[in-house]
């Protein structure tokens, strides 16, 4: 799994700052706040580490053959749309010549876009080749026309690589900072909110498109989220229940696959999976808290965790933060 570099520079900083006061008399420092520039970069950061490391566990184990690889993911392009104004979105491509693999625009598929400038003559694409070969992630800055506001916008793209491929992928956001701040609670919340409906609506095509039934839908949740982890203490997993309480994938306990959890309860007694069952039913989404043992801490810790049905599916899939 690949670091996520400037959450962790954000974080970093964060504990420097307190550390400095802890043998002085000095006031309890404010907490940390983010503006709109910082919490896009940590979404697309987020959702596009997730998607990298899902699409390479899946190609490694069972997707070998290129034409099966590229079906698989424009299924997966075309699904996985996130911002309320669905401006979010990724594109793959190769490493050798940019030759775009999927991409929400159909027309750009099997073409080479190595030489495409942005609206001020800059070779982004060239730039994404480079950051990925020499750098293996990073962020690259462009002007390109929004697709929900239909007009030339600063855009700011996470690209990362897929391996196994020989690919890499990417997703961005546009605009610039915004006016408006967000504490740690709320960053992670609305982190949590988009990374969860991303891969919700990522595996819902998947599995409609792909995989409809049987033990290949199974095996397939599994293997797509068993490698994710995020959240710079890496607490940060999914996990996939069915409507009955069965727990069907789990990213942080693959011993845990198959268990029953409808009687499920956290040391306060509450039914933890009934509850979000009854959250996720009938398409439906939302935040829960409860308490659990945090996988990096192994302590107990509040935990607040965002669920989201999977449509098509009797499942529903989650992930949460500890605080």
């Amino acid at each position: 799994m690949k670091n996520i570099s400037y959450l962790t520079a954000l974080i970093l900083t964060v504990i420097f700052s307190q550390s400095s006061c802890n043998d002085c008399n000095c006031p309890e420092p404010n907490p940390p706040m983010y503006d709109q520039l910082e919490l896009n970069k940590m979404i697309v950061e987020t959702n596009t580490t997730n998607a990298s490391t899902a699409f390479e566990t899946v190609f490694s184990k069972n997707i070998t053959d290129s034409t099966s690889r590229a079906t698989f993911s424009q299924v997966f392009v075309d699904s996985a749309r996130f911002y309320d104004d669905k401006s979010g979105y990724f594109f793959i491509e190769t490493l050798d010549g940019a030759w775009a693999v999927a991409h929400v625009n159909h027309d750009l598929i099997g073409t080479s876009r190595i030489n495409v400038q942005d609206e001020n003559g800059k070779f982004f694409i060239q730039e994404m080749v480079q950051t990925v070969r020499y750098t293996g992630f990073g962020f690259v800055e462009y002007y390109r026309k929004n697709p929900a506001s239909l007009i030339n916008e600063r855009k700011l793209s996470f690209v990362t690589s897929i391996p196994s491929a020989n690919w890499f992928i990417g997703t961005g956001f546009y605009g610039g900072p915004g006016t408006l701040y967000y504490t740690d609670y709320e960053a992670k919340q609305l982190i949590l909110q988009e990374t969860v409906n991303t891969m919700a609506r990522g595996i819902s095509g998947i599995i409609t498109n792909i995989y409809p039934g049987g033990a290949e839908r199974v095996d397939f949740c599994r293997d797509f989220v068993d490698h994710i982890k995020f959240f710079d203490d890496a607490s940060g997993y999914f996990f996939i229940n069915d409507f009955d309480g069965i727990n069907i994938a789990h990213g942080a306990d693959s011993g845990h696959q198959g268990q029953n959890d409808y009687d499920l309860q956290d040391t306060q007694g509450s039914y933890i999976i009934r509850d979000m069952i009854n959250i996720a039913k009938d398409g439906g989404s939302g935040f829960y808290e409860y308490y659990w043992i945090n996988p990096s801490s192994n302590k107990e810790e509040k935990k607040l965790t965002y669920v989201k049905s999977i449509i098509g599916t009797d499942y529903f899939i989650g992930a949460g933060s500890y605080y």
